[in-house]
């Protein structure tokens, strides 16, 4: 009781750890290629990644990367019809951000055109990767973290999966003959925009087993003569695959709530110029779920055929990041 009575109404500088700064790597678990970070910009940004395979928390073999359409709505005024929207099509289901953009790049209306510039697309990839080398963020070296890529980055494990660049089919995931990933990012300009560049990124030429991480050292685990891992390592690479702090799962594309359905009408209202509360009414007629059959553009606009401007591959259509 002396001990605490003294630290009461003594010292209570022992109390005070709010003060300080937790050093997090990327909290929410995701491995971002941070260009602010570069210590060398025009040499570019180096780092080394090892994909991993989905061990989900029950040892069951999930999906090897987990694909998410998302669209960014980018209103300037009023800022808060801005934000991140999970898109119906992650379900099969009708987008109405998707079908608006298309309607209002498609017409002849040179400012609904330009009004479609607000409405952004990016189908996005995510994927475990243990971090192997990294010196502009020494911290994340050793963990297991989700990665998020794009096209460039998927279209690169394709071709080794069919063996399009080293005329041997390699499954980069495999945890005895996989290949570690050398991601080379620079910045490029277009439009007067500055973009990470990944194109130069590249799987190594060998296979090789998967490293397990411990007590700040790299060790690979053996395999037979067949190439394949020994059972007695099983369950230490399970454990290491599931020594980690965020799941996939977490990065999952989720239904749109009614909240959200009711701002995405209040977006396509801004957008047309047609009034919240004609959208209201018409979105109650459909359980709150918004669309754009319940409007028609102006006179000038035309169908998607008649339009030099017609978007058709979704992929090109916006991309955030490779």
């Amino acid at each position: 009781m002396a001990e605490m009575n003294d630290d009461l109404f003594g010292n209570l500088d022992s109390k005070m750890n709010f003060l300080e700064e937790k050093k997090q790597v990327n909290a929410d678990g995701i491995y971002r290629i941070d260009m602010s970070k570069c210590k060398d910009k025009k040499k570019g940004y180096r780092a080394k990644v090892r994909f991993l395979p989905n061990l989900t928390k029950d040892g069951k073999l999930g999906q090897l990367a987990l694909e998410k359409i998302t669209h960014y709505v980018n209103i300037k005024n009023p800022k808060e019809l801005s934000g991140w929207f999970d898109s119906p099509k992650n379900f099969g289901e009708k987008c109405p951000l998707t079908d608006l953009y298309y309607q209002m790049q498609n017409s002849k209306n040179a400012m609904l055109q330009e009004k479609s510039k607000c409405l952004n697309y990016s189908k996005k990839y995510y994927s475990y990767v243990l971090v192997l080398e990294d010196e502009n963020q020494p911290d994340a070296v050793g963990k297991i973290m989700i990665y998020q890529y794009g096209k460039t980055i998927k279209d690169k494990i394709a071709a080794e999966k069919s063996g399009e660049i080293t005329g041997k089919p390699c499954n980069v995931f495999d945890l005895s003959q996989g290949k570690d990933f050398i991601l080379f990012v620079k910045e490029i300009e277009t439009g007067g925009e500055t973009y990470p560049d990944y194109k130069m990124s590249q799987f190594g030429s060998e296979t090789s087993p998967v490293q397990v991480y411990k007590d700040g050292v790299f060790k690979a685990i053996p395999v037979g003569a067949d190439n394949k891992i020994e059972g007695k390592y099983h369950e230490v690479i399970k454990k290491a695959l599931l020594d980690r702090e965020h799941d996939l799962e977490e990065f999952a594309a989720r239904k749109l709530n009614d909240e959200e359905h009711g701002k995405i009408s209040d977006i396509i209202a801004f957008l047309t110029g047609k009034s919240s509360s004609s959208f209201a009414s018409a979105n109650t007629k459909s359980e709150n779920v918004a669309s754009t059959d319940d409007f028609n553009f102006d006179e000038n606009a035309s169908s998607k055929k008649a339009s030099t401007t017609t978007v058709t591959d979704e992929d090109d259509f916006f991309d955030l990041d490779s």
